[in-house]
Order: C-alpha cells, then sequence, then structure tokens
C-alpha cells in the first residue's frame, strides 16, 4: 500500500518537473522556432533578390549589345557609340559581377575601335585586378591587354603577363601562346616563333581560325618574307 502511494507521489512529482520545464522552455523554443524561420526567409529573400539582379543586369546587357549589333561597321556615329559605352558603364557600376565583367569587356571593345588605347587598357587592367571577378574574365582582360601592346611595350613585361596566363593553364592558352611566338618575332627569336606556331598549327584544342593563322605565319616564315 505505501509503495504503491510513493510510486504515485514520485510519478505526480515527475509529471510537475515536466510541466515546470515545458513551461519554463516552451517560450524559449518558440523563439528559437521563429529565429530559424525568419533566417530561413531571410535566405530566400536575399536569393530571389540576386537572381533578380541578375535578370535584370542581363537584359539591360542584351538590350545595349542589340544597339551594338546595328551599328554598321562603315557608319558608325561616334555619339551613338559614345552612348553606348555610356550604357556599358553604368551597366557595370550597377551589376553583379559576371554582368559587370562582360559590360566592361564590350565596354573596353568599343573604346578600342575608337583608337582609345589608352582608356580601354585601363578597364582592362582594372578587370585584371578585380579579386572579385571571375578568374577566367581576369586573364581574358590581360590577354586583350597584351595583344593591344605587343607594338608598344617592353618585351620584357610583355612576356611576364604571357608567362603568367601560360601558368595557369587558362581558357585562352593557345592565344596566349600565339602572342608569345609573335613577340618572338619580334625580339628576333624566329625558330622559338616557328616551333610555336608549329605545335599551334596541329594543336586541336586551338580554334580552327587559329591553327590556320599559325600556318600562314610557318609559310611566312619559310619564305623568309617579312613578318
Amino acid at each position: 500500500m505505501s509503495e504503491d502511494l510513493f510510486k504515485e507521489i514520485d510519478e505526480e512529482l515527475r509529471t510537475e518537473k515536466l510541466h515546470y520545464f515545458m513551461r519554463r522552455y516552451a517560450k524559449l523554443a518558440i523563439v528559437v522556432i521563429i529565429a530559424v524561420l525568419a533566417v530561413f526567409g531571410l535566405l530566400q529573400f536575399n536569393h530571389w533578390q540576386k537572381h533578380k539582379k541578375i535578370v535584370n543586369a542581363s537584359n539591360s546587357y542584351m538590350q545595349v549589345m542589340q544597339k551594338t549589333i546595328q551599328l554598321s561597321p562603315k557608319s558608325k556615329d561616334d555619339k551613338m557609340v559614345d552612348q553606348i559605352i555610356g550604357e556599358f558603364n553604368h551597366i557595370s557600376n550597377h551589376s553583379p559581377q559576371s554582368i559587370r565583367a562582360l559590360a566592361q569587356l564590350k565596354q573596353a571593345s568599343l573604346l578600342l575601335d575608337q583608337g582609345k588605347l589608352k582608356e580601354a587598357s585601363a578597364i582592362w587592367e582594372a578587370l585584371r585586378f578585380d579579386k572579385t571577378a571571375s578568374p577566367d574574365f581576369r586573364n581574358l582582360a590581360n590577354l586583350l591587354w597584351i595583344e593591344s601592346h605587343l607594338d608598344n611595350v617592353d618585351p620584357g613585361e610583355l612576356h611576364n603577363r604571357i608567362r603568367e596566363l601560360l601558368d595557369h593553364k587558362t581558357p585562352w592558352y593557345a592565344l596566349a601562346r600565339e602572342c608569345e611566338a609573335i613577340l618572338d618575332l619580334k625580339t628576333g627569336k624566329v625558330i622559338e616563333a616557328k616551333q610555336v606556331f608549329g605545335r599551334l598549327s596541329t594543336d586541336m584544342n586551338a580554334s580552327p581560325e587559329l591553327r590556320k593563322r599559325a600556318n600562314v605565319m610557318l609559310q611566312v616564315i619559310a619564305a623568309n618574307k617579312r613578318v
């Protein structure tokens, strides 16, 4: 009889303790659940915002690109080109990184077409050293800078930049090799240039256009024509 009574009292005490802990920590549990839901909701909202920005920036980029495509190469209006360059500049300043890099590259390309090498070079250099940009975009900016300065920059600096591209095995590896061969020719290293062009002419990882150019250069070198 007494044992049953003690068991009943013990069960009531355990039940009371359980109710106490439930009352004490119920509010905390609710706060934690609300906090978790709030964080999840915020992450989802930020993801949606980022996606929206990318979509909007992509649409803006394509609209300006359409204007660029419609320009006639023989009748380019400088004012129109300047306007388009300004629009690409606006996109590059107000877009996520991937779209920003594309806008910067196109902006530099149009500036180069206008003979504004200094302005184009400044954009390539800014992109090259932009740590937030994709390595492929940064290396492409470096390659475009090299291609545009083969005639007016110290060969030592050009060689260092080319080695930077070749050492990292970038997607622009074959194009960097072509720049290396051209630089070799300009500095009198005809044998080295011939070797590089020879490898490029049979490199199936290079584009057909690049392999064709390499073959032409091999013919020029073989005929001892002035390069």
